[in-house]
C-alpha cells in the first residue's frame, strides 16, 4: 500500500543538545525501557506536552488580559 507524505516529513526535523543531571537522565531512560520506546522519542514527546500546556496557559492569560 501506497501512502501519501508531505514534502516536509521527508526534511531533517530540527535537533537540539540537551543536557540533564545523571538522575534525571536515568529515570527518563527507565522509562522508555519500559514504554520500549528510544529515550530521544520520549524526550521529543514530553516536550511536546510541555508546549502544548504552555500555550493552553498562555491562551487563558491572553483572555483574562482582553487580548
Amino acid at each position: 500500500m501506497l501512502y501519501k507524505t508531505n514534502s516536509c516529513e521527508l526534511m531533517a526535523r530540527p535537533r537540539i543538545t540537551l543536557t540533564v543531571s545523571e538522575d534525571i537522565y536515568q529515570y527518563l531512560s527507565d522509562w522508555a525501557e519500559r514504554e520500549e520506546r528510544p529515550l530521544a522519542n520520549l524526550a521529543a514527546y514530553l516536550l511536546s506536552q510541555a508546549v502544548k500546556e504552555r500555550q493552553q496557559v498562555e491562551k487563558k492569560q491572553n483572555k483574562s488580559e482582553g487580548g
